[in-house]
């Protein structure tokens, strides 16, 4: 798959450079189609605005569209600027006219089922609409805003600039301001609902390194360029941490922890670089329930502990809508839009699960096999460390000290054998990577992660699994199953990807879920793709100010919590399964520690191998 976004990205490329008659240009916008693939026509505009305006004073103007709605504010610069560009090029490229109703009738048949849209959701499909020769269906300031929003071909950058400033000033008394941005230099998914903008599916531009371009490989900052198709990473952030939260709770399931208790968890965690983010660890919400929805309303039934009950309530059934899940945090109900995406998600969530366990149905001797191997490499490890003790007992050796127990105490444990004890003298947690970049590969990480799971299980090591992704400024930990929760390794078929990830803040909080283990040494196994990143900012600490959580911060931030894990006599091994520019900071965050997966057959033997030496060295 990593071949195929590769070869979507050349081809957007390409319909750039030809509209814009530039190759090599780097463009500040991609364009792709719901599906991942590269749309021809809205990278044509983009080309054709290289093409006919300053390149510089257009950037630069959409850096400077910020605040909570930097994706209305961009979504109506790129409608008017469409209209332009046509009149502009339609004399020279007569197949635009026919790209052009093509891309209109799409969006008017994608959009046709829904009932409620948001504002750009409005003028988006009344200006498709209207390229169909159609009313555009809107009235009132709508109408109003849309008319304002038709420039011309005869507009200059300068003009159409102007313009659009008048307009944010007059519709939303919004003025643009200057922010100094590097351009190029990292990962950054720009949400532009001028032209798509479905749930999960928005037709997205994305700021991106070029992959030939040496200064990124040379940089050794991994990474996987984020698609549209990839679930929840989309859906907007609102801005509101009550609203986010109870987002958050709606899609993942209710938070272990008491409002008191979390917030002396993120007193602890989220400090430097994530003093601005959220670290929220959920139960989740068991894989068999019902999701239905009742007319405006998202209805999720559960069974979990509840942290807002009595202990006496815990365990029991609740019933919440969406709108409850809002009003639990006092910030009112969560709108339609929201609670149409927390349905999809935990519908596709359901149905990942099953296609995890039917993968591993299908694959089940090769899994099984897998995990008697791991089990037997691991066991013979553990025997080496086996201790020969004395226990009492009914027969044996008479211990002549004990006799009188027999006498006073009618105790026949008056005699002693010697038995083999072992005791591991450890805990292992695993850590599983749940960002959208996993999103292809789900099936198989859910069976290595179950492989792991049981083998650890079948030889009575403490153990605890949970996968970790970032929305909307909270990274999420889903416990899957923690020390003393025996047999409980299918949880992990739960397994779904979705979303950032951002591993630093994931880290501290593995870090605080091992300080629950009684054993004195302890190893984390982190399941990852080497490729830190995060579309919220890294707060100002000790690396940079007012920076996306990407490539270089994001890889010096995730390679010191490891060390800072290390400090803490936790041994931290990477298990890496990825592309070779993410293999490149898998060795720069776990340095030695760490092993390479390149297919199924060969991971009892890599991981079961590399288990042994840190046990040897425990």
């Amino acid at each position: 798959m990593e071949q195929q976004e590769m070869q979507e990205e050349r081809r957007a490329r390409n319909f750039v450079w030809a509209a814009a008659g530039h190759y090599g240009l780097e463009p500040l916008f991609l364009a792709y189609a719901p599906d991942g693939t590269a749309d021809m026509y809205l990278n044509m505009i983009i080309g054709l605005s290289y093409k006919w305006y300053d390149a510089e004073k257009l950037e630069t103007f959409f850096y400077m569209l910020g605040g909570r709605q930097e994706e209305l504010y961009q979504g109506m610069l790129w409608i008017g600027l469409e209209q332009a560009l046509y009149e502009k090029e339609k004399i020279h490229r007569p197949v635009l006219a026919e790209l052009r109703q093509e891309y209109a009738q799409e969006n008017l048949a994608r959009y046709r089922v829904l009932k409620e849209y948001e504002l750009i959701d409005q003028l988006r499909n009344g200006h498709c609409a209207e390229i169909l020769g159609k009313s555009s269906g809107l009235s009132g300031r709508t109408e109003e805003l849309l008319r304002e929003l038709t420039f011309t071909g005869e507009m200059g950058i300068e003009q159409i600039l102007a313009k659009m400033k008048e307009i944010l000033w007059k519709y939303f008394s919004y003025e643009p301001k200057m922010i100094k941005k590097e351009r190029g230099t990292y990962f950054l998914q720009k949400l532009l609902p001028a032209f798509h903008s479905i749930g999960k599916m928005h037709a997205t531009y994305v700021k991106t390194k070029r992959y030939d371009d040496l200064s990124w490989e040379e940089s050794g900052n991994g990474g996987t360029m984020e698609k549209a198709r990839h679930y929840l990473l989309q859906f907007s952030r609102q801005g509101d941490e009550e609203k986010d939260r109870a987002y958050i709770e709606g899609c993942f399931g209710a938070n272990i922890y008491t409002p008191m208790e979390q917030k002396l968890l993120e007193d602890e965690v989220c400090t430097e670089n994530h003093k601005n983010s959220h670290l929220y660890i959920t139960r989740g919400y068991p894989m068999e329930e019902p999701v239905t929805q009742t007319g405006s309303n998202t209805t999720v039934r559960h069974q979990e502990e509840s942290t807002e009950r009595e202990a006496t309530d815990r365990g029991e059934t609740a019933s919440h809508t969406v709108e409850d899940i809002g009003q639990v945090f006092g910030s009112g109900a969560i709108n339609k839009r929201e609670s149409r995406e927390i349905r999809e998600f935990r519908e596709n969530s359901k149905r990942q699960a099953e296609k995890n366990r039917q993968h591993y149905e299908k694959n089940r001797t090769v899994y099984e096999n897998s995990i008697r191997r791991m089990t037997e490499k691991l066991r013979l490890e553990l025997d080496a460390r086996m201790d020969d003790v004395p226990v009492q007992a009914r027969q044996g050796n008479i211990r002549a000290s004990q006799v009188w127990r027999a006498l006073y105490l009618e105790d026949p444990r008056v005699f002693e054998k010697r038995e083999e004890v072992s005791d591991a003298g450890f805990s292992v947690d695993i850590l599983i990577d749940a960002s959208s970049s996993r999103k292809n590969s789900q099936e198989q990480i859910a069976a290595q992660a179950y492989i792991l799971a049981k083998s650890l299980d079948l030889c009575g090591i403490p153990l605890q699994v949970y996968s970790y992704c970032s929305i909307r400024g909270y990274t999420v930990l889903r416990l899957f199953q923690s020390y003393g929760e025996n047999r409980k390794a299918e949880e992990v078929f739960s397994y779904v990807a979705a979303g950032n990830n951002r591993d630093g803040l994931a880290l501290r909080g593995a870090g605080h879920l091992m300080a629950q283990s009684e054993q004195e040494k302890k190893l984390l196994l982190v399941l990852t793709d080497g490729s830190p990143q995060d579309d919220q900012i890294a707060a100002e600490g000790a690396f940079y100010k007012n920076r996306e959580y990407t490539d270089q911060i994001a890889v010096e931030d995730t390679t010191e919590q490891v060390q800072q894990l290390k400090r803490r006599n936790i041994q931290v091994v990477g298990i890496f399964m990825g592309t070779e520019r993410g293999l490149q900071t898998a060795h720069r965050i776990f340095g030695r520690d760490f092993v390479r997966i390149q297919n199924i057959q060969q991971f009892a033997e890599v991981v079961g191998k590399i288990l042994q030496e840190k046990i040897r060295e425990m």
